[in-house]
């Protein structure tokens, strides 16, 4: 041993290790196959060790290609684990020796068999202390890059070509992206002065919703060549599931990039999209445009909000799209087909439209009666009554569907509809959180109409907000609204002729939520809607609700 150490002595202590293992492998490479199946404990223990050994000959070759400046590991647990590997090397000879000579008839003493185990304890503490510093130098690396990308998205870019190179990791002429059209490998240059559309997702099957969205805008562009859309996946993908994905893209005749085979997205690009632009497994739509400015940080909150007939939708910002917008029931219908009736309604300016939800049937049958009740002896008004449900699908709401159909309470819609309804709502939370402070929730009118909406909707009962045109409008839970429609005749007679059906409602309501009772007002929000501030206001005390984590699996 101190012979070996001698004749290493004038090399690096990772060299010393790499050429030992070098000699130990060429000498004995085949000696697992010589001995054949033979499974006794000590040559299991003999394995075990080699195993050992390798793992910490990696890890301090590794640890040698690190940069000098990232190497807070002290010398001397590299020395130590590169002394118990050789020494591990002789140790092994002598057995190799044994098992090659005796074959099956070979017993080693047990001094020698605790020598083995005791050498690959002491190797398996070395391997641990050196691969948790590896680990540790790698989280540095990614946060610095991390850090990296968050100055470089703050400053005010001049092309988009420098922000490209960050995200896709393509220093140094790398080319990470596969055009699916020409097959070829190509180079973030060929984005260069475009607006680049990142599609994101967990999975390269993306949503087919999402994806008909992008296909049908993609063919009503005009200027298309102002445009290139990347397919960016965050998880793992089959060679399966890419040519299948690369077949729908040609047939559909889509010539879109996605992420070469040979390049994977870094780390810290990872850590960005999730904390930064808020991905949390479901698609989203990012949006550069030729500069490398974030126009938007999912685009398809904006298209499911306002639609679109092509592409120029997504280099609007939400502030644009906001600017250009009022809260009304047109605002919460407009981009649904099977909607355009109660939009025609509000154009009339003639029906009092009211979209109920909740998932009580025996609340819907004494809503809906008694609000036809009270349309007959409000002279005859039209009112028009749309169930919309709940935002989670459960079994009773579909069953609530049908019997709303057989018993002809009101107008409906199919299920898949009721979840586009609330998809574009909570697509609203998250579009107009990025125009808005946190500091400004709860003075920002557009907000606080969507946060009741949500609201109703994590109550219990039912709710019901009626409308006439698109911005007289009142809502309320189910058990005021149902209380007004009750004593509709009374409160009528208490205004005489001074107030018409909805200053009736209106006044009511207002009265109930001046002096609120004991309440129970729950706002359900899941991750994917992106920011989700600390703080809210309940809507009826004002005082802060209560923030938890809740987990749902609800089939009923």
């Amino acid at each position: 041993m101190s012979a070996l150490i001698e004749t290493l002595s004038s090399y690096s202590w990772d060299a010393k290790v790499v050429l030992v293992m070098a000699a130990f492998a060429v000498t004995y490479g085949g000696f697992f196959l010589m001995v054949g199946v033979n499974k006794s404990k000590p040559l299991e223990t003999l394995r075990s060790l080699i195993d050992a050994m390798v793992k910490v000959t990696e890890c301090v070759v590794n640890f040698r290609k690190l940069p000098a400046g990232q190497k807070p590991l002290d010398q001397s647990v590299v020395q130590t684990a590169v002394y118990w590997t050789v020494r591990s090397v002789v140790t092994c000879v002598p057995q190799f020796f044994g098992f090659l000579g005796l074959g099956h008839e070979y017993i080693p003493s047990r001094i020698e068999v605790e020598e083995l185990s005791k050498l690959w304890k002491i190797l398996n503490v070395s391997h641990y202390q050196l691969d948790r510093y590896r680990q540790y130098i790698e989280e540095n690396k990614i946060f610095e890059y991390y850090l990296e990308l968050l100055q470089l998205f703050a400053m005010i870019p001049t092309d988009n070509i420098k922000i490209l190179t960050a995200l896709f990791d393509a220093k140094d002429g790398l080319k990470p992206l596969f055009h699916v059209s020409t097959q070829q490998q190509v180079g973030v240059e060929v984005l260069e002065k475009k607006n680049v559309l990142l599609l994101i997702s967990s999975e390269l099957e993306v949503n087919k919703e999402e994806i008909g969205i992008m296909v049908e805008m993609y063919k009503n562009t005009r200027q298309v060549c102002q445009y290139d859309l990347v397919c960016l996946t965050l998880g793992k993908t089959t060679r399966s599931q890419k040519e299948e994905f690369e077949n729908m893209l040609n047939l559909k005749k889509l010539p879109w990039y996605l992420l070469h085979d040979e390049h994977s997205i870094n780390r810290a690009v990872i850590k960005y999209i999730k904390e930064v632009w808020h991905f949390n497994n479901k698609p989203i739509l990012v949006v550069l445009d030729p500069q490398g400015r974030v126009i938007s940080q999912n685009s398809f909150a904006n298209i499911r909000i306002w639609g679109g007939i092509d592409l120029s939708i997504t280099i609007k910002t939400e502030a644009q799209l906001w600017s250009e917008t009022s809260w009304g029931l047109e605002l919460l219908l407009q981009t649904i087909d099977e909607a355009k009736n109660t939009l025609q309604w509000i154009k009339e300016n003639e029906r009092f439209i009211c979209l109920y939800g909740g998932e009580d049937i025996n609340w819907i049958r004494d809503f809906t009666t008694a609000a036809r009740e009270v349309a007959i002896k409000a002279t005859n008004i039209q009112f028009e009554m749309v169930y919309i449900g709940a935002r989670n699908l459960t079994k009773r709401v579909k069953e609530n569907i049908d019997i709303i159909k057989k018993e002809n309470l009101s107008n409906w819609w199919p299920a898949e509809v009721l979840s586009k309804f609330w998809v574009r709502l909570e697509s609203m939370w998250h579009s107009r959180m990025q125009v808005i402070t946190k500091t400004s929730i709860e003075e920002d009118y557009i907000m606080k109409e969507i946060k009741t909406m949500l609201t109703y909707d994590g109550s219990e009962k039912g709710w019901a907000l009626i409308s006439k045109g698109s911005t007289i409008m009142v809502k309320a839970k189910g058990d005021i609204i149902l209380n007004c429609f009750r004593q509709f005749d009374c409160l009528k007679e208490s205004f005489g002729l001074v107030k018409d059906f909805m200053e009736v409602i209106i006044d009511y309501v207002k009265k109930q939520e001046i002096n609120p009772k004991l309440h129970c007002n729950r706002l359900i929000l899941p991750v994917t809607v992106g920011s989700i501030p600390e703080e809210l206001p309940c809507e009826i005390c004002r005082c802060s609700m209560e923030k938890f984590v809740m987990y749902s699996c609800c089939k009923d």
